[in-house]
């Protein structure tokens, strides 16, 4: 299919309603945006593309408490916008962005892990944007393969009112109109499509865990293109002085060095990033009390100023306070929290860690084993960096591992997911996959810390050898991509000691290496037997 073409069936199609991923109702954004005055119900804001784990806490706790109270704490989960009644201490930050989405198309919003960077963008200015009306939202994470995860985002908004089969389709071919070498504009003319089928809405493009882009991205070339699309697109529109779209970056801080190596991303962020900074005690203050207090319910006396005082200001430990309160929610008498409550999860810095060990404990020994083997894959081992959760396969954890999976996802460890695309090649068409539930997982559960520092140098290896497998297959599996020499001797070494840790598609790259190897020297022994 030829570019042409491309915009014109993509853009031209007789389309019927039909299923699309979203949160809650679509009709929500037109009533926002018709009505003069409107109660908006944040838990019905649409949000294209955009999926998250729901967690809905109820409790019927000690002695004859019966209220059912949901928990207004989100554990490990980011807020999003249905619990943006509960999402407390950043107005100032989310005030920020606010006044830059009326003076900026590009924001990259950088932060350490943990500080509540998607929070900020879904459950403070999302709702933000609500109120003020002509929005609407689309969200995407970059993956493997940035390009396809834009245009998942971008169609429902391109094309309306695709079914799922259509929706599938355009996103494909959306994704290899964007790739398009020959062109830098296909990302303007997609903008601008969108313009016109909504001209009176804005767009806010949520690019979350913009890192992804060099931790599970790994063609550099692919990279670059879909950066240098980015910023060509996004330089147009400021230089036009056209505010109709507005892209929201979020990226841990930790991967500004990786920005700063591409200079044209280098130019932008110089000048134009927001840092979300720490929380001040009386931010702090009001993210421990306020969403307890909307629902009636206390601390019992000096417990909000000794969980303060547990609780380090570096952002990246907001996530073990948020799990901690959560904990701390599960375990109230009546209305109130207690101290006694408290000491009994292990405080802020004890409560990840204690429930993880906890249900890690109840595990039969040959799961733990397993589950040994299945952590430290979601787990990319860093390079100059902290190290980062991984999605992982259902494939790359043998299937037989996944009822255990399942089991960490019921125990809010892991989430689970089922990502379709589009393919010639039936094992990416219907693909599973895990991942940790956050990276506050990796930095304080010392058991997986410990599996980690075990199994660090193969893991590294591994993740080499994946991207090599990657240039493969990309290269139409030229025998001048396998593996030789000292690299294929160290995977032959690493296929007998980690045999049950590679997949098949692993395993098998390693053998037809190996069989290169053989042919090569059977065809040297032969000529020099004819010689």
């Amino acid at each position: 299919m030829t570019t042409e073409q491309n915009d014109k069936s993509l853009s031209n199609q007789n389309q019927t309603t039909g299923n699309i991923d979203f949160i809650g109702n679509e009709n929500a954004m037109n009533s926002v945006n018709s009505a003069k005055d409107v109660s908006i119900n944040q838990s019905r804001t649409v949000i294209y593309n955009y999926y998250y784990e729901k967690q809905t806490i109820t409790t019927s706790t000690e002695e004859d408490i019966d209220d059912n109270l949901p928990c207004p704490y989100q554990g490990l989960y980011h807020f999003n916008p249905e619990n943006a009644e509960y999402f407390f201490g950043r107005e100032v930050f989310v005030e920020e962005l606010y006044q830059y989405t009326e003076t900026r198309n590009f924001i990259p919003v950088l932060g350490a892990s943990g500080s509540g960077k998607s929070s900020v963008i879904l459950a403070g200015l999302v709702p933000k944007l609500v109120k003020a009306r002509h929005w609407q939202f689309t969200h995407f994470r970059p993956g493997g393969d940035p390009f396809y995860a834009l245009a998942r985002a971008l169609i429902p908004l391109y094309a309306p009112n695709l079914n799922e089969t259509q929706l599938l389709t355009q996103a494909d071919d959306l994704s290899e109109y964007l790739k398009d070498t020959k062109k830098t504009n296909q990302l303007s003319k997609v903008f601008e499509q969108i313009q016109h089928n909504h001209p009176h809405n804005r767009t806010l493009l949520i690019a979350d865990q913009f890192e992804e882009l060099y931790t599970l991205c790994n063609d550099e070339q692919i990279r670059r293109k879909f950066l240098d699309t980015l910023l060509y697109t996004f330089r147009s529109l400021t230089e036009k002085s056209s505010l109709s779209t507005v892209l929201v970056a979020t990226m841990r801080a930790d991967f500004l060095g990786n920005v700063l190596s591409y200079p044209p991303l280098a130019d932008v962020l110089r000048n134009g990033d927001v840092k979300i900074r720490s929380m001040n005690s009386k931010e702090l203050r009001e993210v421990i009390e306020k969403p307890a207090q909307k629902l009636g319910v206390n601390f019992e006396s000096g417990l909000v100023e000794r969980i303060l005082e547990d609780v380090d200001k570096e952002p990246g430990n907001l996530p073990l306070l948020e799990f901690a309160l959560t904990e701390l929610w599960k375990k109230r008498q009546g209305k109130q929290l207690t101290h006694q409550a408290y000491e009994e999860i292990g405080q802020v810095s004890g409560a990840l860690t204690r429930y993880a060990d906890d249900k890690f404990s109840k595990l039969k020994p040959e799961e733990q084993q397993q589950v040994h083997r299945i952590f430290v894959q979601l787990v990319r081992p860093g390079e100059g960096t902290e190290d980062t959760r991984r999605v992982a396969t259902k494939a790359e954890l043998n299937k037989t591992n996944w009822n255990l999976v399942k089991k960490l996802a019921d125990a809010r460890l892991v989430v689970t997911s089922r990502t379709v695309i589009t393919s010639e090649t039936e094992e990416n068409s219907g693909q599973e996959t895990v991942e940790v539930v956050h990276e506050a997982l990796i930095r304080n559960w010392g058991q997986l810390k410990g599996w980690m520092e075990t199994d660090r140098e193969f893991r590294a290896w591994q993740e080499r050898l994946r991207g090599s497998i990657d240039q493969w297959q990309e290269m139409g599996r030229d025998e001048g991509q396998l593996l030789r020499g000292a690299a294929l001797a160290q995977a032959q070494e690493q296929l007998k000691d980690h045999c049950d840790e590679l997949s098949e598609k692993e395993q098998k790259f390693i053998r037809e290496s190996a069989k290169l190897r053989d042919r090569k020297r059977r065809r040297n022994i032969v000529a020099m037997g004819n010689k």
